[in-house]
């Protein structure tokens, strides 16, 4: 769905970040630049090529709040 949509917006695909946490998010966070929360399944922490704060400890928005 990512690359359909970026292909659609015409984003480069490493122009793009998803967070996730648990298995559902796999396949999201293996295409663009995948962030993983700290609480999420240790399958998620493999596949993230960052692991932000817990989403209970407002990871997402530091993350975000970082790269700006």
């Amino acid at each position: 769905m990512i690359k359909s949509l970026a292909s659609c917006l015409n984003i480069e695909l490493s122009n793009i970040i998803a967070f996730g946490d648990d298995l559902n998010d796999i396949e999201m966070l293996e295409q663009g630049y995948g962030i993983a929360v700290s609480n999420a399944v240790e399958e998620v922490l493999k596949v993230g090529d960052y692991v932000t704060d817990s989403n209970d400890e407002d990871g997402v928005a530091k993350f975000i709040y970082f790269i700006n």
